[in-house]
Formats: structure tokens, sequence, C-alpha cells
């Protein structure tokens, strides 16, 4: 068969294939059990795209998730056999590990519980003119009009799903998943400005359940509270450093990790406009390494292109994860008053 009558026949299916895709009203095709939905993959385009706005999404680890829903073991105990005195016993097995000579050592079994999180769709539809994306072509200021949406858009949803990772609340709104704020329970405080004595005082909370904190979540009105308060109290002192002429200074100072008092370990502090009046001290992994956060990923962010009756190129910009929090006892969830 020659180059040409395969090019014939590859042109016929092709106008067999679009026929078949006829549009009968919007987002609608028949036949109707037939899916058009292709999705296209944007991890490589967006894995250079790290906003600082989404610091808890590019902090947990991402696993792929299977099925209709999450599944885990979610930790409800310490770590620990029993701490002393006895009125500081912890939540663990409360148990010895001696034993004697030609015995056995115990057996002990630290507490799960079953945990199961549906997978939840996170998109935002993109639109853009056939006329504008023809005209956008090679243009020096914007060479391709759909692909800066695009990047857009994955921004927009990344931010979004940075909310819900804080603030999403599955029993209010049934679309969302649960996030920190939601699946925290065992710890929590409360004050009105945030203080390195306060931090710790929850990290001695956090302690005596077996963990050790590693990452502080704050709006920026308390990290500039827990910035004055350092300042106050001597810790931390402002320094001028004259930069060329006598006059102009550069002055000030940012805190970006405090010790931890219990443990002497450092604690990053992530600045975050979606945790309203509170924040979240958090332990993100064991000291062997075992994740305590992580995101189940059913569909990584990808562009799924969509059937349209009007002269436009229609697209969505989605992904479908679930939120995991797997060491519960290590985390505490606190409310402040501004």
């Amino acid at each position: 068969m020659s180059n040409l009558q395969v090019d014939e026949a590859l042109l016929q299916l092709k106008e067999a294939l679009y026929k078949g895709a006829e549009l009968v009203s919007t987002y609608t095709h028949t036949p109707t059990a037939r899916s058009v939905f292709s999705p296209e993959n944007l991890d490589e385009k967006i894995k250079f795209l790290v906003p600082i706005d989404t610091p808890l999404r590019n902090r947990f680890p991402r696993v792929k998730g299977l099925g209709m829903h999450a599944e885990w073991k979610k930790m409800t105990s310490g770590l620990h056999a029993k701490s002393h005195p006895a009125t500081h016993v912890g939540t663990g097995t409360g148990t010895t590990i001696a034993f004697a000579d030609a015995a056995a050592p115990g057996e002990t079994q630290q507490t799960y519980a079953s945990a199961v999180a549906a997978y939840k769709l996170l998109g935002r539809r993109l639109e853009v003119g056939g006329l504008a994306l023809a005209a956008s072509r090679g243009r020096a200021g914007e060479p391709d009009m759909q692909k800066s949406r695009e990047i857009a858009k994955s921004y927009e949803v990344m931010l979004g799903e940075e909310e819900l990772i804080i603030a999403g609340d599955a029993a209010i709104v049934t679309t969302e998943f649960s996030g920190l704020n939601k699946q925290i329970t065992t710890n929590s405080g409360n004050c009105a400005f945030v203080t390195y004595s306060g931090v710790g005082n929850w990290a001695q909370t956090i302690y005596g359940k077996g963990g050790n904190p590693t990452a502080l979540v704050l709006s920026p009105r308390q990290l500039q509270a827990l910035s004055d308060d350092l300042q106050k109290s001597g810790t931390v002192y402002q320094a001028a450093v004259a930069q060329g002429e006598v006059g102009k200074v550069i002055a000030g100072f940012a805190v970006s990790k405090l010790i931890n008092p219990v443990t002497s370990s450092l604690i990053d502090l992530i600045p975050s406009r979606f945790v309203g009046y509170g924040g979240l001290l958090l332990t993100e992994k064991s000291p062997g390494g075992d994740v305590w956060i992580e995101m189940d990923e059913l569909i990584p962010m990808s562009r799924v292109d969509v059937p349209s009756t009007t002269f436009s190129y229609v697209s969505f910009i989605l992904e479908a994860l679930a939120l995991k929090v797997i060491g519960e006892p290590f985390q505490l969830e606190f409310t402040t008053k501004a």
C-alpha cells in the first residue's frame, strides 16, 4: 500500500472518530457512554512552580493513590512504654520492657485506628477564545495565551489545595477533604498571641506523647507577635548594618526557626494566610523516618480537554487527592484571638 493510500485511510478514520464524538449539547457527546476525556499530566510543567504561598503542599510527601478512597492506619497511642513518676504516664502501653533470665520479653501492640477518606476532586475551568488564542501565537509579549493561562490556573488550584490542607472540612462541604484542623483532635491549645514560652509548653505536650515538632504554622500577625516577643525578651537583638553612605542602613530581623526548648531541635516557622485565628505545631516524621503526614494522590495535577460548542478552547485543570494524618497524637492545633 502506498503512502498516499495510508494517509487517505488515516484521514477517513480521523473523520469517523470526529463524527462519533459529535456534540449534542455542552459537555455531552454521542454515544453518551463513550468518554473523550484524555488527561495530560502536568507534573513536569509545574514541578518548577513552587509558590511560597503553598508551604505545606511543598513539604508534605505525595504517594500514589489506589481505588475509590485512601485507607491508612492512624496511630492513636504513643511509642513509649511508660514514664516516671506515675502521675506523668503518657498514652503508651504502661508496661515494662524488662524480663527475667530464661523468659521471653513481653508482647505489646501500639494502638491504631482504621481511617478512610474519599478522594476529592479539586480544579478550575479554563476557557480561551479561539480568536484570542490564534492572535497570541508567536507574539513576543504572550507567545501562547493558553499555556500562560494554564500555569495561572494550576497555581490557583495549588493555592486551593493549601487552604484545604489546613481548613478543609468534609462534614460541612462534602466535596472537600478534611484538613489538619479537622483531623487533629488529641492536642489543642489557645492564646491571645503566640509567645516563645507558649510554644515551649505545646512542645512539652507533644514530647509527652512521644513526638518532636518540626514545623510551626502561623498567620502573619502571629508571626509578627512572636518576633516582637523575642525582641522584647532580649532573645533577639536588632542590628543595623551600614551600607555605603552614613544614614542608609538595613535594619530589622526575620525569625525563620525556633529552638525547641525541650529537645533543642529546630522548628521551622511557616507563615500561612489560611490558618486564620490559629495555627499548627506539626511533627512531620518519626525519629525512624516514618512519615506522619502525607498526601494520597489518585490523580496528579492534570489538564483535561473538554468538548465545547463555542469557538473556544476549554479544559479543566484538576487533581484528586486526600490528606492522611498518620501520627495524629504528635500534632497540635491551637486557636488565637488575632
